[in-house]
């Protein structure tokens, strides 16, 4: 990050791009009139920072209708790391494609440090003033999700399903101070700028041994505890597969003959190919990508691989608690003698560790049989509001 002298004081650079379609005459408007506002918001709010704005109009915007927020969000990222911004904005006039919620007006991704706003349901309201004030608020959440905040009832962080208008507009004293720590952290300079690193995996390392904190937090904002229980194939995958495997004899047999160090080192290498599976069978790896080795690229992978990890670790723990309720409630003289374990106690703890085990590795498959686009907006999207 670029520092700039002020008097005795130097100021970071906060580089921030906002992305249209040159043919987007609406957008272009609205554009102008963004850049304006938030240059003269932000340099009230942290005066701390050298705030510059950038205006892309761009002739290869996707021209679908409506437009995918999904594609807009891999692409304003794509320029992101081409134009070296700390934050990209891509803003449409066309309403978006909603995949979680019945409507959206905007989606933020803390992940790939970019959000994508639609003018069509604030347009819709009749009103100038509460047009612009509509604007302002989604801007400002938008923003407030990339800068590490959750939803607060307070605040311009109150989740909405309009944006019409009505206040608040603002956020608070607390979160200003957390926006302004986040700043404090952004601003430091990026690897590749510090120290040269011609080495890929030493790259890598570099930039997980710096930002490993900011990873984490990236990871719990995206909430990655429950994400896999919004896929219905992987669901139906795992739930088909579990209930083979509890009616299987084959599969008892199994339990009792694995010892149960056998079956720790089974789980962790189940686990860690069906992430592999998941990540490389729908094209994650090409988030992010860049020809050039870049901190951001690097950072947003990591935030991705380790939001698939922590969301298949808890589907795991899942299948793990249901496994061992269902276990508990069938009556263990069948199960034991399916398990061939001549009236000794059945050890429930172990077996369902192997239902939950093996539950983890048929979701591999269902995973790869969702829809590309629908496992990348699971994993990329913040929200939609």
């Amino acid at each position: 990050m670029n520092t700039f002298g002020n008097g005795n004081k130097e100021k970071a650079l906060i580089n921030m791009g906002l992305v249209v379609d040159a043919q987007d005459e609406i957008a272009c408007i609205w554009a102008n009139w963004v850049v304006k506002w938030l240059k003269k918001n932000m340099e009230q709010n942290f005066p701390e920072f050298l705030w510059r704005f950038s205006i892309l109009k761009r002739q290869d915007f996707s021209r679908s209708v409506p437009p995918d927020p999904l594609n807009l969000l891999e692409f304003g990222s794509d320029i992101k790391i081409e134009y070296g911004f700390d934050y990209v904005l891509v803003l449409t006039s066309f309403p978006l494609k909603s995949r979680f919620e019945q409507g959206v007006s905007g989606v933020p991704s803390n992940m790939l440090e970019t959000a994508v706003i639609s003018l069509a349901r604030i347009l819709e309201l009749k009103d100038r003033e509460r047009q612009e004030k509509a604007l302002v608020s989604l801007v400002k959440h938008c923003l407030g999700h990339l800068w590490g905040l959750d939803h607060s009832l307070e605040s311009v962080m109150r989740p909405r399903k309009f944006w019409t208008g009505e206040p608040p507009h603002d956020w608070s004293i607390q979160e200003k101070r957390k926006i302004l720590r986040h700043l404090m952290d952004a601003a430091d300079p990026r690897v590749e700028e510090a120290s040269p690193i011609k080495s890929k995996w030493k790259f890598y390392l570099k930039v997980l041994s710096l930002e490993w904190p900011a990873i984490f937090k990236d990871v719990l904002v995206s909430r990655s505890v429950l994400m896999m229980f919004h896929l219905g194939r992987f669901i139906a995958a795992t739930a088909v597969s579990m209930i083979f495997l509890f009616l299987s004899a084959e599969a008892w047999e199994m339990g009792a003959a694995i010892k149960s160090g056998w079956l720790d080192l089974l789980l962790a290498c189940v686990i860690f190919a069906s992430i592999l599976s998941i990540y490389f069978g729908q094209n994650l790896h090409v988030i992010s990508r860049s020809d050039r080795m870049k901190e951001q690229a690097v950072r947003s992978r990591f935030v991705l691989f380790a939001t698939l990890f922590v969301g298949m670790i808890s589907f795991w723990i899942n299948l793990f608690v249901i496994s061992y309720l269902i276990i508990a409630i069938l009556p263990e003289s069948v199960l034991a003698g399916w398990a061939g374990m001549g009236g000794k106690p059945l050890p429930a703890f172990h077996f369902s560790k192997l239902m939950a085990t093996f539950g983890v590795l048929a979701s591999a498959v269902g995973g790869n049989l969702e829809e590309e686009k629908d496992i990348k907006a699971l994993l990329v999207y913040t929200e939609e509001t």
